[in-house]
């Protein structure tokens, strides 16, 4: 036999003992108790996982039913529940020296499929996640609303490829593109006989880089405006305390001149430009120019 053959056939004996051995440990694992553990690291105990249910099955994984997620920020708490969630090996990475797992999951009326993994040698601080989600109700999250102080509605799909120290916001880098379809937020300018701002689409790629997450290229459309947005966010730890800076410029939409308008200013030959200034919990928002 040569030399090339023996290699071939010594790193295939390797590579399949490798994927047995973990495949067998994994399933013996107390799925539940270790994800738990794993979501209270990666928040720093702001949210706490409880799981009704566990099953295990050798094409299928860890089959967890009836979760439930706590969120605790500040002063409040807030329950979320999941109906359930899926956790299956990926072998593959294992080879590039991480502790791998795929989750996919309903949340919201919507479906979520992630596949993760943290460094066999360094823990939290080198990991991955690529994220994919559809279908995702965004008024039934209640932290949603709790955290952005207003009410939030749509129907959410992400796509997000993110790697870096998975306990710490501000290690984190990567990109993802977020679209919200069929939404409506609570803007809360009274003074214009505006409530509710509606869309038809909302869309901003993120890119996060050096504790920065940079919005390029946003864009909205709906009813009453179109418009295109750019900015960024300056990423802490406490999500909530993350100051912010972005500026949008708006333009009328087809309905613009319907009484949904309100009060808005509609003179001028400038585009409304909004800037967006304070932190995620505590937003400023201001505007100059108007159009016609």
């Amino acid at each position: 036999m040569k030399t090339s053959t023996r290699i071939i056939l010594w790193v295939g004996i390797i590579v399949y003992g490798l994927a047995l051995f973990f495949a067998l440990t994994f399933y013996r694992l107390p799925a539940d108790k270790i994800l738990s553990r794993t979501v209270e690291r990666v928040t720093d105990g702001k949210m706490l996982l409880s799981v009704g249910k566990t099953s295990s099955s050798l094409w299928k994984g860890h089959h967890l039913e009836d979760i439930t997620w706590t969120l605790q920020s500040g002063d409040f708490v807030v329950v979320e529940r999941m109906s359930s969630l899926i956790l299956s090996p990926s072998f593959l990475r294992i080879l590039q020296g991480y502790v791998p797992v795929r989750l996919k999951g309903a949340l919201a009326k919507g479906t979520f499929q992630m596949s993760a993994g943290i460094s066999i040698f360094r823990g939290l601080n080198k990991g991955y996640a690529n994220i994919e989600a559809a279908g995702i109700q965004l008024g039934e999250l209640r932290a949603l609303s709790l955290f952005a102080q207003r009410q939030i509605k749509g129907k959410l799909g992400v796509q997000a490829d993110l790697h870096g120290a998975l306990n710490d916001l501000r290690k984190i880098n990567g990109q993802g593109t977020f679209v919200v379809e069929d939404g409506a937020v609570d803007i809360k300018a009274d003074g214009f006989g505006m409530k509710t701002l509606t869309f038809a689409k909302l869309t901003f790629p993120l890119f996060l880089e050096n504790g920065a997450a940079d919005l390029k290229g946003g864009e909205i459309t709906g009813p009453l405006f179109a418009g295109d947005f750019e900015g960024q966010i300056r990423l802490h730890q406490d999500l909530k305390a993350s100051p912010l800076q972005v500026k949008a410029r708006i333009r009328p939409g087809p309905s613009f001149q319907d009484e949904q308008a309100g009060n808005l200013p509609v003179q001028g030959d400038r585009p409304m430009v909004i800037h967006l200034q304070g932190t995620l919990a505590k937003p400023v928002i201001s505007w100059t120019g108007a159009f016609q």
